[in-house]
């Protein structure tokens, strides 16, 4: 099975983010997929309010990751950075290092940045 990682790393408040989250799904059908947040892509995971804003929240995407072949990560810097906790996640996530980061990525056979 190939593996792909897909690193989000803008805010959630642009298209790119559901669409990232739409292909890696997809991908995640027949790839093994890791789905990355780094930096303000890491709000992506939070629980804001983005109907407030008038943009479509990502719950029932999120909701449907277990049935696709797709696991979660977030760089702790980032997290951190950004006052964020496990806690304040819509879904468990396994935090990592840049370091652990770069590994994973370094071993996947294509790579995606939103």
């Amino acid at each position: 099975m190939k593996r792909v990682a897909f690193i989000i790393k803008g805010d959630p408040f642009s298209w790119k983010s559901h669409e990232a989250l739409r292909v890696a799904m997809a991908l995640g059908i027949s790839c093994e997929v890791h789905l990355i947040f780094i930096k303000d892509g890491v709000y992506l995971l939070s629980k804001w309010n983005p109907e407030a804003l008038g943009i479509t929240g990502f719950e029932k995407l999120l909701d449907n990751l277990e049935y696709v072949n797709l696991k979660l990560y977030a760089e702790d810097a980032s997290l951190e950075e950004r006052g964020l906790k496990r806690e304040d996640l819509l879904k468990p996530v396994e935090l990592r290092s840049m370091d652990e980061i770069r590994e994973l990525i370094s071993h996947s056979e294509g790579v995606f940045v939103w």
